[in-house]
């Protein structure tokens, strides 16, 4: 169940091209945002997760919403897919069309292991 005293905090990519963070439902998205009447719909593709992008991807947003009938298992696959977007977003940023394997390796496993405590933070104790 979510943790509603969950507040998403923006964790930096490696080499601080892009910020990322996870919202659980509207309320928390809607914190990420100066104005609320900027802010998008909470899961707006009807997914199971999504990842949206700010700023020309500087910001990118994890939404994912109740996962009560998933697996831990499942809820971390899923985390693990939006790290690899956010990386494809950072990998455009820095301009790197071909990174070594090892680097692109420890970027998503950083990312995802980011999402994953941050999950685990907004899940209630």
């Amino acid at each position: 169940m979510i943790n509603k005293n969950y507040v998403p905090e923006l964790h930096i990519s490696p080499f601080e091209h892009s910020k990322y963070t996870l919202a659980r439902n509207q309320d928390q998205f809607d914190l990420l945002f100066d104005d609320v009447k900027d802010t998008d719909e909470f899961l707006s593709l009807e997914g199971d997760a999504q990842v949206d992008y700010y700023e020309n991807g500087k910001h990118c947003i994890v939404q994912l919403g109740d996962v009560g009938e998933r697996s831990l298992l499942q809820i971390y696959g899923l985390l693990l897919h939006e790290a690899v977007h956010i990386w494809q977003r950072v990998k455009i940023l820095m301009g790197e069309k071909e990174p070594s394997i090892e680097f692109e390796a420890y970027s998503i496993q950083r990312i995802a292991q980011d999402l994953f405590s941050m999950f685990d933070e907004s899940e209630q104790p």
